[in-house]
């Protein structure tokens, strides 16, 4: 059994912390709800060993929405051999030792995001068989001796809830072999940073609000950096990531730095950085340009001086989020030979419509328009005099006068 294709690209969307990430609703995007999940969703508060048995068979992504209680047989049930499968329980909040331990048998992710406490025979029997991710993004705080049972498991990827982080507690997770992914961290300490340089697998600090001096401590770390949880860094700390000679996990909304953004941008995770940017200034598009990563699913602003340097970029682009543009952002995005694709623009009618019809149809890119629902008449008539601005038919348009 492997996951359908289906569920495997639902979960491949957000980048490579995206199975790790899924469903995880306020943690890292609004979007990774568990209420929305991906797979298959049992929404049963009871769960029998036979049902378990046969759900785990069928379903390579398992939602478990509403069971609170997981008896030891329903969780060697469970169990299934195959790695990149899903298995995730929202409102289990506690499981004891016997359970737990059968549970950990199976290879793939599990996310237990409703516990809420560990203690180290709990967390001793979660770790105790070889897997990929073990997530308990609902412990707050865990003790020296539950840190200690975690580090000595077999898991390859760690995910805590802990909103803080001591040095002590860094200096123990610092030995997990594993990735370490902390989803809630509120920040970190320059103590805490140099206790994790120590770690030589990824670790992603979530939305940790860091200083420059703690960027700076963490060049230190050898391995990939994540901060997948911020939406803009604080001055200075992107000039500083963009130094780290491995790779750098970013999905900000707003980049200030454009070595880093050059960094991201040429780096395997290249589209994933851009996946969230809602604007940048003219020299984050220059670069963005010069290291096309795909469409941007969130742009929604930009300047005209920033659209020209993105109309520089030598392959097909695609705004998803741009719902208005004025005549002369028209003619910046469009002044160049290849395609711009314009999904984001659903209505084009009042005063600026014919406009921003007539900038488009000026300038030599074919331009998508496919979304488009509402058109004015005057502006559609301008957009009919370039034959490569490809429209939806007229039987889908709402066409007013």
């Amino acid at each position: 059994m492997s996951p359908s294709m289906r569920e495997v690209l639902w979960l491949l969307l957000a980048g490579p912390w995206a199975a790790v990430m899924a469903a995880q609703g306020d943690i890292v995007n609004p979007r990774n709800d568990y209420h929305i999940p991906a797979g298959f969703v049992y929404d049963e508060a009871a769960l029998t060993p036979e049902k378990a048995r046969e759900l785990a068979k069928r379903h390579a992504v398992l939602t478990l929405l509403k069971v609170s209680s997981l008896s030891s047989e329903a969780a060697e049930n469970l169990v299934t051999p195959y790695l990149d499968t899903f298995l995730t329980l929202p409102a289990l909040e506690t499981i004891d030792a016997d359970a737990a331990a059968k549970l950990s048998v199976r290879r793939g992710y599990l996310r237990l995001w409703g516990i809420t406490s560990l203690t180290p025979e709990q967390a001793a029997a979660l770790v105790g068989s070889p897997g990929q991710g073990l997530e308990v993004t609902g412990v707050r705080e865990i003790t020296p001796e539950v840190a200690h049972a975690l580090v000595r498991g077999k898991r390859d990827k760690l995910g805590l809830g802990l909103t803080t982080l001591s040095a002590d507690i860094a200096e123990i997770l610092a030995k997990f072999p594993g990735q370490l992914w902390f989803p809630r961290l509120e920040t970190l300490s320059p103590e805490a940073a140099a206790a994790l340089g120590k770690h030589r697998k990824a670790i992603d600090l979530g939305p940790a609000n860091i200083s420059p001096e703690v960027a700076e401590i963490l060049l230190h770390h050898d391995a990939p950096i994540g901060l997948t949880g911020v939406r803009k860094l604080a001055p200075g700390v992107g000039d500083i990531l963009a130094r780290h000679k491995s790779e750098v996990w970013l999905e900000l909304e707003e980049i200030d730095s454009a070595p880093l953004a050059r960094k991201l941008f040429s780096e395997p995770n290249g589209s994933s950085s851009a996946e969230n940017l809602r604007t940048m200034s003219p020299a984050i598009a220059a670069e963005y340009a010069a290291h096309y990563r795909g469409g941007l699913v969130r742009l929604d602003t930009l300047t005209v001086d920033a659209a020209r340097e993105l109309a520089k970029c030598k392959e097909e682009i695609t705004f998803f989020a741009i719902t208005k543009l004025s005549p002369e952002l028209a003619t910046a995005l469009t002044e160049r030979t290849r395609a711009v694709y314009l999904s984001g623009l659903k209505s084009l009618d009042g005063p600026d419509a014919v406009a921003v019809a007539e900038a488009l149809a000026s300038t030599p890119a074919p331009v998508y328009i496919d979304y488009l629902e509402r058109v004015s008449a005057p502006a559609l008539a301008a957009l009919r005099k370039k034959a490569t601005i490809k429209l939806p038919p007229d039987e889908k348009l709402t066409i007013v006068p």
